[in-house]
């Protein structure tokens, strides 16, 4: 909306995200961190305190955004009254995420089918009350320091203990062993290779994405290749919704509509 210097704000912690990410992977984005039966490897030591350091910059960052823009004339008056959903539209669209909890309807999958330890933790599911782009903003705005404070509780209560299953079947070995021993390296390119075996049957499950519910449906034959496999992405229900939110509208809307959409191109092409 012209706006950039808060996108300057904005990067500079998410640099410093990315770094954090880095120590603990060796990646930034495509990170493969999590694995089948746990993780890659155990928090790098220290891991803590930069974790407080970035945790600063990023709360930081939202204050001089948040100044910067939300009760600023120009940025108001393009957001609020514009691209207006409401909640029985949203919910027949099939909507998730904040762009559904935007327009008021209580749902996050963390809170309706809680996975890992979401049940062990305090937060809020924050909801806006007119469906419409700055609604939106201020739900994602919100949506960030509730992650935060969702890190903090985390990190006072991981248990000490393994960071992944011993299992052959099913988890790559350390890189030390595909190195350094035969066993290793046959186990790693059997898995690689041939595929991780579940049971035949049928599995949908889904997450709370940074969009909405990101869900999988697979079907196993007993291979270790899925019979079947569907991904249900948030952003194709929420582009379907979009001529009804922009109708009625300025041509101008559309940029702010579509940014408080936030979609993701590669989904919709898949």
């Amino acid at each position: 909306l012209g706006a950039f210097t808060v996108f300057f704000y904005f990067i500079k912690a998410r640099e410093e995200i990315w770094k954090l990410i880095e120590t603990v992977c060796g990646a930034r984005l495509t990170t493969t961190y999590t694995r089948v039966g746990g993780v890659m490897a155990d928090l790098p030591e220290g891991f803590g305190d930069r974790l407080q350091h970035v945790m600063a910059i990023l709360r930081e960052s939202l204050e001089d955004g948040a100044g910067l823009i939300e009760k600023n004339r120009i940025f108001h008056d393009r957001m609020r009254g514009t691209g207006i959903i409401g909640p029985e539209d949203a919910i027949a669209l099939s909507f998730t995420g904040p762009v559904l909890r935007s327009a008021g309807v209580n749902f996050d999958v963390r809170r309706a089918n809680p996975y890992l330890v979401y049940d062990r933790l305090d937060f809020e599911v924050p909801l806006g009350e007119q469906g419409d782009n700055y609604d939106r903003y201020l739900v994602r705005m919100e949506e960030i320091r509730q992650s935060m404070r969702m890190i903090h509780q985390c990190m006072a209560q991981m248990p000490e203990g393994p960071v992944s299953i011993e299992d052959a079947r099913m988890t790559l070995p350390p890189k030390a062993e595909v190195y350094g021993t035969i066993e290793g390296l046959m186990n790693h390119f059997k898995i690689i290779i041939e595929g991780i075996k579940p049971p035949a049957g049928e599995a949908y499950y889904a997450v709370e994405g940074a969009n909405g519910e990101l869900g999988f449906y697979v079907v196993s034959d007993g291979t270790g290749h899925p019979y079947r496999c569907r991904v249900r992405p948030p952003c194709f229900a929420l582009m379907q919704g979009l001529s009804k939110m922009l109708r009625g509208g300025m041509v101008s809307d559309i940029v702010a509509t579509f940014g408080t959409i936030n979609m993701i191109a590669g989904e919709n092409d898949r």
